[in-house]
């Protein structure tokens, strides 16, 4: 089970980034912040589709983890529930947040937002068969924010059972377009008697605490931001609970850490895309991030990546060694 008080910090579930390789990654900064998978498909867990092993792989350290589960069928739901948990896990978060066209064209997704009805099936069923805890991840509405819908929505997720909530809030129609208003995490924040975590333009420590001292929320969800700087959580952790902190990172270790156990835990065929989508941000960090994305978009090869990565390092040194400090 989860203790969202307690963890305070959650690695937000990205398609094609939370892998077991950069969840390794994270862990090795915090012990404590919460794990999630990619995003799976209920439909394929139900099938047991082979493809999707390497999603439900799990780190013998990835406690406390989370499934994340993407659908719109309450039954197949249920079901996927229930082939996860047997699987292990503290929860399993069902996704009503993603607004990619061809997840919201099949009625999933931040498309569930759009009927109350229907998402309380979801939930109901699947609240029935976990033992485990059961969150949901949302966006603010589907084509538009409606203070009023939304808090109707969240109460109706908090009636069904729902351990906790994470908002994203931005409806889903913007994407990632504007200012993520976490003025929307304080209204369910002051309006549920469930945790309610916060989430979206965490890029700092400093947006971290802030996020918290605004809205009041029980604890944040980072994504991109944890992409970019996988030590994020650590940082924010210290400066919540100490008022400082400092943090020296290897980047380069960083990077090759992740990329060879990419390399050496996932299979051959996800080896570009994922060491493609972790780069692209994790690039963020240099000088000449552009420069040095547009190189690797170009390579197939993990090894060749990191190679480039070092001849860059090795032209400018003086960006390998990043330190942290703040606060007080």
């Amino acid at each position: 089970m989860i203790d969202v008080n307690k963890q305070k910090f959650f690695l937000a579930p990205m398609a094609e980034i939370t892998t077991p390789p950069f969840r390794k990654c994270v862990r090795k900064f915090d012990p404590d912040t919460v794990l999630y998978s990619e995003m799976l498909s209920a439909a394929a867990v139900k099938g047991g589709a082979m493809h999707n092993e390497p999603f439900m792989m799990k780190n013998e350290n990835d406690e406390p983890f989370v499934y994340q589960l993407l659908g719109g069928d309450p039954e197949v739901m249920a079901d996927a529930c229930v082939i996860l948990q047997d699987r292990g896990c503290s929860g399993i978060d069902i996704n009503m947040g993603c607004s990619a066209p061809d997840i919201v064209k099949k009625f999933q997704g931040s498309r569930i937002l759009s009927d109350i009805k229907a998402a309380s099936e979801i939930v109901e069923k699947c609240r029935a068969v976990c033992r485990c805890s059961l969150s949901v991840k949302m966006r603010s509405g589907f084509e538009e924010t409606d203070e009023s819908y939304l808090l109707e929505f969240a109460k109706m997720l908090q009636g069904e059972g729902v351990d906790y909530i994470t908002l994203h809030p931005r409806h889903g129609k913007l994407s990632f377009r504007r200012n993520a208003d976490w003025r929307l995490v304080k209204l369910l924040k002051d309006n549920l008697s469930i945790p309610v975590v916060g989430n979206g333009d965490i890029i700092t420590a400093e947006d971290a605490k802030r996020c918290i001292d605004d809205t009041g929320c029980d604890a944040l969800m980072i994504g991109r931001g944890a992409v970019t700087s996988p030590w994020i959580f650590a940082l924010s952790r210290k400066l919540i609970e100490t008022g400082n902190y400092s943090l020296e990172v290897d980047l380069l270790k960083t990077y090759t850490d992740v990329m060879r156990d990419t390399a050496n835990m996932l299979p051959e065929n996800l080896h570009k895309s994922r060491a493609h989508r972790f780069s692209f941000y994790f690039m963020k960090n240099f000088t000449f991030a552009h420069d040095l994305m547009k190189k690797i978009r170009n390579l197939d090869r993990i090894e060749f990546m990191i190679e480039t990565l070092g001849e860059y390092l090795d032209r400018n040194p003086h960006e390998r060694v990043k330190i942290f400090a703040g606060g007080r």
